[in-house]
């Protein structure tokens, strides 16, 4: 890659905000994996949200690394939303990334993003493949497909989004113009559990959106203090907060769009189908959870759910399938006993495929979700 920069040659900078709490045992290979770009100026803040364990005694050592690297402390904790929100006022170059403490940025995504957003003023942000992993250290990168990217007019990838009933986003892979991060305003605190997935929709109203393939952009990092561990995310909470997303999104900046009710309707359909799936699930590990999605998936599209779900409780309410499930539940309690135990089996399935990927030569495609800092 060339380097990047403009006719009266400026460099473009990126402010790169760091919440950290709790997390001193990853925050230097954060910032470390940060500073490994060459063709743009960097500026890396990262604040410790007030941390009770020696995170803050990490925090002051990194600036000794690199004089890129600022770091605060809040004198008290506020939490993700907030202590993210004020590192993004602080951003005074021409892009900003909002990257947890324990993610890490692939070396040279920040080249390669911003010489993308450069050359495509109308987009608002670029977005790239996540690599999704487990343990102290980062996995190594072989083969990788060659750089490609798409432009989505904004409106196209809003609906795309309510489509699936979710963003396509991580969020440590995403590179956002500070003019439009500006315009945009700060993390919702309504929606703790999807704020960043109202962000990206709130985004894409203000201009287009940039999808790279190819060589990872990110790292995204599963371990027992994720927030996202928080939600219900084998029944209905992760409904709940995806949609608690796109309604804040709707009463906001989607107002501004002319067809804004129908993608709602597009957005509520999925969130129905979504819904229904998992209850066919839900029945053997938690009739309880069962009867919570049917009836979420009707408040959400009750045209589309009513016959849907009568099927599902005329099939599952039969005598035979109660005896079958009270049959199955000591199985069933193992399954959830070892599920608990180990909550990020799908993640050690997409270590799998991505070890596969990595022989093959193949790409990782960017997966959807949301993870926030525990508290």
């Amino acid at each position: 890659m060339t380097s990047i920069g403009t006719s009266t040659g400026h460099r473009p900078t990126v402010n790169v905000v760091v919440p950290c709490y709790r997390y001193g045992g990853y925050v230097t290979q954060t910032v470390t994996s940060i500073l490994r770009n060459q063709h743009v100026d960097i500026d890396v803040l990262v604040i410790d949200d007030a941390s009770p364990d020696d995170s803050w005694d990490v925090v002051q050592g990194l600036p000794h690394l690199d004089p890129r690297v600022r770091v605060v402390r809040n004198a008290r904790n506020q939490g993700l939303i907030a202590t993210a929100n004020d590192g993004l006022e602080q951003a005074k170059g021409d892009y900003v990334v909002l990257l947890s403490a324990d993610d890490a940025l692939a070396p040279g995504w920040l080249d390669r993003g911003v010489d993308l957003l450069e050359r495509t003023p109308h987009a608002t942000f670029a977005k790239g493949p996540v690599r999704v992993f487990e343990g102290a250290h980062l996995p190594t990168l072989r083969k990788q497909r060659d750089l490609r990217s798409v432009v989505w007019p904004g409106h196209d990838w809003i609906a795309a989004s309510c489509d699936r009933g979710v963003t396509d986003v991580r969020s440590p892979e995403v590179i956002v113009r500070t003019s439009a991060q500006r315009e945009a305003g700060g993390y919702n605190p309504k929606v703790p559990y999807s704020s960043d997935m109202e962000m990206w929709l709130r985004l894409a109203v203000l201009g287009d959106v940039v999808e790279v393939s190819g060589p990872i952009a990110a790292f995204y990092r599963f371990h027992p203090a994720n927030m996202s561990r928080g939600k219900d995310l084998l029944g209905v909470g992760e409904l709940d907060s995806n949609a608690a997303a796109f309604a804040e999104w709707r009463a906001g900046a989607g107002s501004q769009l002319d067809d804004a009710d129908a993608l709602m309707a597009r957005a509520d359909h999925a969130l129905a189908r979504a819904a229904v799936h998992k209850a066919r699930a839900a029945f053997l590990q938690d009739p309880g959870m069962f009867e919570r999605l049917c009836a979420f998936a009707l408040e959400k599209d009750s045209e589309w759910a009513r016959p849907e779900v009568a099927k599902l409780r005329a099939r599952f309410g039969a005598p035979l399938a109660t005896r079958l499930r009270d049959r199955a539940a000591p199985v069933t309690e193992a399954v959830l006993r070892t599920r608990r135990r180990v909550p990020h089996l799908r993640a050690r399935a997409g270590l799998y495929s991505a070890w596969v990927n990595d022989r093959l030569g193949t790409a990782d495609h960017t997966r959807s979700g949301m993870k926030e800092t525990g508290r």
